[in-house]
């Protein structure tokens, strides 16, 4: 069930996200972890990760070899399990 505090974070974003569940690999320093893009947008995404190490402007790159996309990105949040990315440049 989703909040209503998460719904109106939602509504007041710039580029609105699409729910998906997208599996990928999330590379952070030396590491790679499997992680779940749970939606996505124009500026940014929400991945389901071991979010342990990851700190506030964490550098990563997202690889979702399914859709053949490589984000590069920065850590805006995390909560439990989640993180919130917001995408830097995309090769």
């Amino acid at each position: 069930m989703v909040s209503a505090t998460r719904v109106l974070y939602e509504d007041m974003r710039t580029f609105p996200r699409k729910r998906c569940k997208w599996k990928g690999i999330l590379k952070f320093e030396d590491t790679h972890r499997p992680c779940v893009v749970e939606d996505i947008g124009v500026g940014g995404c929400r991945v389901a990760v071991n979010t342990k190490d990851l700190e506030l402007k964490s550098r990563i790159v997202i690889e979702i070899e399914s859709q053949k996309l490589r984000f590069h990105g920065e850590i805006r949040w995390t909560k439990n399990e989640e993180a919130g990315v917001e995408f830097l440049y995309m090769d």
